[in-house]
């Protein structure tokens, strides 16, 4: 079995890979599995708040193309409402997820089960959160960014801790 490292760090887009895997398992028309059993969590990037992991399934979001993520949240998190410039497919994977879609004074939430997916148009607001914990893959086009309604929410705009 071939053994696929990913880790995630942090580029200009704020979300890239550095990846120890066969070229081929890259490419755009080979196919690539990845086992769940065997995804390599490493800290989500920082334009996500603190707390999460990350592992990137497919493709290099800091680039153009395709890509697939996963990004494991624990209980209690959340992603502020945002944007980002292309569709956004979600999965969930196991957990709880609520997304309240739309811009705060005029949102909707859908709360997701186990298996759910839904898709987010390109420049939709949203804001993402769980109770319990979530798994959660997302399908998207790169360069992955994400434009925080509140600029107050940007996790890179934090002051630094001593």
């Amino acid at each position: 079995m071939t053994r696929i490292l990913l880790s995630v760090c942090l580029l200009a887009s704020g979300l890239a890979i550095a990846a120890d895997a066969p070229q081929q398992a890259m490419s755009e028309h080979a196919h690539a599995v990845v086992r769940g059993s065997a995804t390599q969590w490493g800290p989500a990037p920082p334009v996500l708040p603190p707390g999460a992991q990350a592992a990137v399934l497919y493709g290099d979001p800091g680039k153009p193309g395709a890509f697939a993520i996963r990004l494991n949240a624990p209980a209690g998190y959340r992603v502020p409402r945002h944007t980002h410039p292309a569709d956004e497919q979600v999965t969930l994977i196991s957990g709880d997820l609520t997304l309240s879609l739309g811009t705060r004074d005029a949102a909707s939430d859908e709360t997701l089960a186990a298996g759910d997916y839904i898709n987010m148009p390109a420049n939709q607001q949203h804001e993402a959160s769980t109770r319990g914990g979530a798994v959660i893959e997302i399908h998207s086009e790169g360069p992955f960014q994400i434009t925080y309604a509140d600029p107050k929410d940007d996790p890179r705009n934090a002051a630094p801790t001593p």
